[in-house]
């Protein structure tokens, strides 16, 4: 590849390739529709049971963003016996918001009608008209059913919320590998040119990390930051490169919403880092305050708060931003290739890795041997080769399907460095998985 007149190095090279190969792999997502759940906050009710800051200032910043509580439901109030007749009894375990009308007749059996051995009665009509005991009993009942009513909506509209929530957190503990929880704000929606016909754009210009805390006990879940913080990010993947704001643009919005931190409700910093983001994208963009989720005219962009909780697969952005910041990197004059990142590119790369003195233990004076594995946990032949292949390679891939004994293995990798005298730094993607180890 040329660049600037100059031959690139290998580095760099791999490096441009896999951040093709990354970028090409991941499927872009332009409309939230595609992913697997969205449960936007105007849609929940604003009730004690079901606290955010989005709707009020009055909780503290150190409280949960969203805390929704496990709703109990109370039977209806038992209609008196002047009216319990006159009423359907299934229309009264409904809540609605009309209170059941009154029957205008009944059905009853004529007691005053001359019967033969083994008839039954007829049945006559009896008009309501005729029993204003059961209108004065229906006017006292009304007020109790109306309140109850009232309340079993309230409570359905929290525990709809609740339900939603308690199905995101069971798929994350059965696919946290693959999906991941975040707070989106900024919808953005447009018919984007591109091309030879518009691509229409609806999703979140903005996103922070959100952790989903379950206590079954006490029937709560509730929604925050976790605990590396919200880390609010720019996401534009959905539009192509020329549309995008020009890079300046980029730095001062990182630079709000770092200032942002984990204030994701702390409306004047929000709305004018979102302002200013939709000011710089196009000429005619608009932009709303508030929860709701704004449709725009198509022609132009239309960016408003509209905050939702979007369970979705985990995006690569990451990963290419990993590239492009070493792309970056490998382009300047005189710059040092990374010794993991060098290895890919020279069969015969060397690097003399730190010298590190063996432990002595206090007790004994005695110096673990390095013929000697130390594993406090069962284990088999191949983790004894791991072990072996550690101390003659730099560079050692181990992998398996799920249910084969990594962790189990990592936990004993990790004992044994240790106790040789070695330092160990462990990375995952998700905090689930260093929590299972």
């Amino acid at each position: 590849m040329i660049d600037s007149g100059k031959i690139e190095s290998p580095a760099l090279r791999l490096a441009r390739y896999l951040k093709e190969f990354v970028g090409l792999r991941s499927t872009t997502v332009r409309d939230f529709s595609k992913y697997e759940s969205v449960i936007w906050f105007n849609e929940m009710p604003q009730v004690a049971d079901c606290r955010s800051a989005a709707w009020t200032d009055a909780l503290e910043s150190d409280e949960s963003w969203l805390e929704v509580r496990k709703q109990e439901f109370r039977n209806p109030p038992a209609p008196p016996a002047a009216i319990a007749q006159w009423v359907d009894e299934t229309a009264l375990a409904r809540a609605t918001q009309v209170f059941p009308p009154l029957r205008e007749f009944i059905l009853v059996e004529d007691t005053n009608a001359e019967l033969e051995d083994g008839e039954s009665p007829p049945m006559v009509k009896v008009f309501l008209k005729d029993h204003p005991e059961a209108e004065r009993g229906y006017e006292q009942y009304r007020p109790k059913w109306e309140a109850w009513s009232e309340d079993h909506r309230r409570r359905e509209a929290v525990q709809r919320i609740y339900a939603k929530l308690f199905t995101l957190h069971t798929q994350l503990q059965k696919q946290g590998e693959i999906l991941e929880l975040v707070l989106g704000m900024g919808l953005l929606d447009w018919r984007a040119p591109g091309g030879n016909s518009a691509i229409a754009v609806r999703r979140h210009v903005v996103v922070g990390n959100v952790e989903l805390t379950f206590e079954p006990g006490k029937g709560i879940i509730r929604i925050g930051p976790p605990g590396e913080g919200a880390r609010l990010r720019i996401e534009d993947d959905m539009l192509e490169a020329e549309l995008r704001p020009d890079r300046s643009h980029y730095t001062e919005l990182e630079t709000q919403l770092e200032e942002i931190g984990d204030a994701v409700w702390d409306k004047p910093l929000v709305y004018e880092a979102l302002r200013s983001w939709a000011g710089v994208l196009e000429a005619n963009a608009h932009w709303h305050e508030g929860l709701d989720a704004r449709e725009g005219n198509g022609k132009y962009p239309c960016v408003s708060f509209a905050p939702a909780l979007i369970l979705r697969k985990r995006l690569q952005t990451g990963m290419v931003r990993v590239y492009e910041k070493l792309i970056e990197d490998l382009g300047e004059e005189n710059s040092s290739v990374p010794d993991g990142w060098g290895i890919l590119i020279d069969d015969k790369w060397e690097s003399k890795p730190p010298s590190i003195p063996k432990p002595v233990d206090e007790l004994t004076g005695i110096t673990p041997s390095d013929s000697e594995i130390y594993f406090p946990l069962p284990a088999n032949r191949e983790q004894r080769q791991i072990v072996r292949a550690l101390e003659s390679d730099r560079h050692v891939l181990v992998q398996g399907p799920p249910g084969t004994g990594k962790s189990h293995t990592i936990a004993n990798l990790m004992c044994h460095l240790l106790a040789t005298g070695k330092r160990v730094l462990i990375t995952a993607e998700t905090a689930r998985a260093l929590k299972v180890l």
